[in-house]
């Protein structure tokens, strides 16, 4: 506005996510963080980015909550899914073109979680204690890149950084973020995050999340004793900064959507002609781990004998909050990272239309062996889908609260898998899994091929059968290590402990495939 006259600022819609728009109708679930930097694909990790800011734009939010930029440390962490890998470098950049990409379109990025927010037991009655190096050249450098990239947000995270609240550690928010990566955009707190006013404001934050406790009125009465006026002034041009920047000011469209009730909101349909990219940027995600005997690619229109095994295959009845999903195919992991199934086809259904109703069979009980073999013998090819999921701590699922309880594979799936190998000797696994798993079977000789599918958002059965049939090939490469034996992994998530629980980052710089081959562990 003029000098003298109020400025106008209609505040910002902030939602989740980073797989897309989260607890939304007519909007798109697209293919994980992870999956995206198995692409390895520095443009389509940017384009994924600008179809994910286009939905978002076209409901009118203006902050997206992502991306996701924790690390692997632990190949049982909950939200492993969500980000992108093990590699500080591979993380740094994938984050770097997802927030151009976001921010390009005009959307603010967010950035999360700072930091030390790997594992999600205790993340809020916990202390990440991280040395300095180790920060700088590990778990900081992909916010360095975020910073680098113009990333208008941060969020901090729920646990304590070396005994310090991470949402009112000054020397994380100021010292690290602000004074040496030169970050200019605001911070806002993962919910419930903060907790006392003049730490809160006098150390970096400048958003308090979900309620303005203790911002708002104890913020506004702390001014003049605890807290100055400039800090509170700096806050508010920190939050405006970016809106003004991304030109959010102007004719920016009207939000459309509601986190409390969202089917009942104005219904804008925002995917456009997004599908067509998440399945060419799903099938370019997809691992190649086993290929014998030229199992693979399968040749369509030859009277090949299908038969398609496991829950993991199947679609679901109904939408499910969250991604919570129980039974059915896994497409992506729980949690705020996840968006509300719109729609999703599962493999059975795009297996069938390309091999034909005639010539595909399946089994979907999972606990049934004699009826899976039964399917599988007499089968030419045997497709066998297993999961394992994984996500947020607030829900509790199949007994795993956020992070896996272990490495094994749900529904019964390593027994299935050699139920099914024991009869037919092209057995093909398949596996949706949010990050490491134990895989016994990997050198059974009748295991002639197998993909490692991620989780790849709603296109998951037709980017499947891509590659299946060899129209896409499988150049997604791993992004973090899977070892023989869970054992070999360095860090293991902290399950039990009397708050404040220490999480000793032990391993300093030797992450994932540093730790394996300082330790030659083959």
């Amino acid at each position: 506005g003029t000098v003298g006259s109020p400025l106008y600022f209609p505040g910002m819609c902030m939602m989740n996510g980073p797989q897309g728009i989260g607890q939304a109708v007519r909007v798109s679930s697209f293919p994980s963080g992870s999956n995206a930097a198995q692409s390895w694909d520095r443009d389509l990790m940017y384009e994924r980015a600008v179809a994910i800011a286009e939905e978002v734009k076209g409901k009118g939010i203006h902050v997206v909550l992502g991306p996701s930029m924790n690390m692997v440390r632990y190949p049982a962490g909950g939200r492993n899914w969500e980000g992108f890998g093990a590699d500080p470098y591979l993380v740094g950049e994938a984050s770097y073109q997802t927030i151009k990409g976001i921010q390009d379109t005009g959307v603010i990025a967010n950035a999360k979680h700072i930091v030390g927010n790997e594992q999600e037991r205790f993340r809020s009655a916990s202390s990440s204690n991280i040395d300095d190096r180790t920060m700088h050249e590990v778990y900081g450098w992909p916010f360095f890149k975020a910073v680098e990239a113009g990333t208008g947000s941060v969020m901090c995270a729920l646990n304590m950084i070396n005994g310090t609240i991470a949402c009112e550690n000054g020397n994380v928010l100021n010292k690290l973020l602000r004074q040496e990566y030169g970050f200019k955009g605001f911070v806002i707190s993962d919910w419930q995050a903060a907790h006392s006013t003049p730490l809160a404001a006098n150390n970096g934050l400048d958003v308090m999340m979900p309620d303005p406790s203790p911002f708002g009125p104890a913020l506004l009465a702390a001014i003049g004793s605890s807290v100055t006026q400039s800090t509170v002034d700096q806050m508010a041009i920190n939050i405006l900064a970016p809106w003004y920047l991304l030109a959010q000011n102007q004719a920016y469209p009207p939000v459309t959507c509601n986190y409390s009730t969202p089917s009942n909101t104005p219904i804008n349909n925002v995917t456009g002609n997004h599908p067509i990219f998440i399945r060419k940027a799903a099938a370019e995600s997809v691992v190649l781990l086993k290929n014998t005997n030229n199992t693979l690619p399968l040749r369509v229109g030859v009277g090949l004998k299908v038969a398609v095994i496991g829950s993991d295959s199947r679609g679901h009845a109904a939408p499910v909050f969250q991604g919570s999903y129980t039974q059915g195919t896994i497409f992506e992991g729980w949690g705020s990272g996840s968006v509300d199934m719109n729609y999703v086809e599962a493999p059975l259904e795009s297996i069938t239309r390309a091999f034909g109703e005639d010539k595909v069979t399946s089994s979907q009980d999972d606990f049934n062996l004699n009826a899976a073999r039964s399917v599988a013998g007499l089968a030419d090819v045997a497709i066998v889908c297993v999961n394992v999921n994984s996500g947020q701590e607030h829900n509790t699922i199949d007994g795993n609260m956020g992070d896996r309880n272990n490495l094994t594979l749900w529904h019964n799936g390593d027994n299935l898998i050699y139920a099914v190998a024991a009869v037919n000797r092209r057995t093909v696994v398949v596996l949706h899994v949010t990050g490491q798993i134990l895989m016994p079977w990997i050198d059974h000789p009748n295991v002639s091929a197998v993909l490692l599918a991620g989780m790849p958002g709603q296109e998951t059965g037709p980017s499947l059968v891509d590659v299946l049939t060899g129209v896409t090939n499988p150049s997604g490469k791993l992004v973090y290590t899977i070892a023989k034996n869970e054992r070999d992994y360095p860090a293991r998530v902290t399950y039990t402990g009397t708050p404040i629980v220490q999480i000793d980052y032990y391993e300093k710089l030797n992450v994932d495939y540093r730790y394996f081959d300082n330790n030659s562990i083959a």
